[in-house]
């Protein structure tokens, strides 16, 4: 079983590695900031709850990845997938 430092790091290197496939125009018009999702991330991974930082995690990996396939990046690209 991975740590959970180890799945929120994959989880931001898919993004990121997302994020950069979308041409810069598309990127400059995604809005990141924190928001709810970010919060919950932010408390969960400090809670003594695994499912919980789980469940976290990969809510906040699913919102990015649709974000970036709102804009046009192909969820079917297996450098996107929700490891």
């Amino acid at each position: 079983m991975s740590s959970i430092r180890t799945e929120l790091a994959t989880a931001i290197r898919s993004i990121n590695a997302a994020f950069n496939r979308l041409p810069v125009s598309v990127q400059e018009s995604i809005r990141i900031g924190w928001d709810e999702l970010d919060a919950e991330l932010d408390d969960a991974l400090v809670s003594d709850d695994r499912g919980r930082a789980m469940a976290a995690i990969n809510a906040w990996r699913s919102h990015w990845l649709g974000v970036f396939e709102d804009r046009g990046l192909a969820r079917s690209d297996p450098r996107t997938v929700a490891r």
